[in-house]
């Protein structure tokens, strides 16, 4: 049986975050913040051993997992399906703009049918990811090495490690609706923000039963910060 770890981050700040303005499926590039946040981190996770860096193709989470690659030094592919939530005529605005829209509360802080306007609801953008995620580990586990495969016993327990560099909102719909053991406090960080550029989840993963439960939450902004679910 296979369980994967996967460590699941958003992207370091970008010039739009920095502002206040919905990027979605528009970009804007890293700050100097946002560098800094990408190696953090990759040195929270430099000691578990990651296998594989699985990565949004927008270049902001791309840039974020090239960092993360230099130090974690492992393998880096690219997934379109784990780029942003698309948010419609509302990305490129600027977020206090927005919020007079109506429904802004239940499109962007919950987690149902709505959508912006020619957007994408948050239940279609979290089961985009989470069929993202099951592909990404049956890949993982049907490129196991011959060896692999004559040395592991039936009832052995195979663990991966991958790193997935994703996107906020996309993070907040999955973790939602998905995730075993997970609760929006343990989004919130030492800064008191929810869902932060480099925030991690732990989660792990049975291939067998396709559960997704939350380990741990690793916190960029106070080091080597671990915090367990209760």
């Amino acid at each position: 049986m296979t369980v994967i770890n996967f460590y699941l981050t958003r992207h370091g700040e970008t010039q739009w975050n920095k502002i206040g303005k919905f990027q979605g499926q528009l970009d804007s590039p890293l700050t100097d913040k946002g560098y800094r946040q990408a190696d953090g981190i990759a040195r929270q996770l430099v000691d578990h051993k990651i296998d594989l860096i699985v990565s949004s193709t927008l270049p902001r989470a791309k840039s974020t997992a090239e960092i993360c690659q230099v130090t974690v030094d492992c393998p880096l592919n690219f997934a379109p399906a784990l780029i942003e939530r698309d948010f419609g005529l509302w990305q490129g605005k600027v977020i206090d703009e927005v919020k007079l829209e109506k429904n802004f509360h239940a499109i962007f802080h919950q987690v149902n049918a709505s959508a912006p306007p020619s957007g994408e609801s948050g239940i279609d953008c979290a089961l985009r990811f989470q069929q993202a995620l099951i592909e990404i580990a049956n890949t993982s586990d049907d490129q196991k090495t011959p060896q692999d495969k004559t040395t592991t016993k039936p009832n052995d327990i195979a663990i991966k490690s991958i790193l997935v560099v994703s996107h906020g909102d996309i993070l907040r719909c999955f973790l939602s609706l998905f995730v075993e053991n997970f609760s929006d406090k343990q989004a919130i960080n030492s800064q008191q923000k929810a869902f932060d550029n480099g925030c991690i989840f732990q989660l792990a993963y049975q291939c067998k039963t396709k559960v997704f439960t939350l380990i741990a939450t690793h916190d960029i902004t106070k080091p080597s910060a671990v915090i367990m679910p209760r």
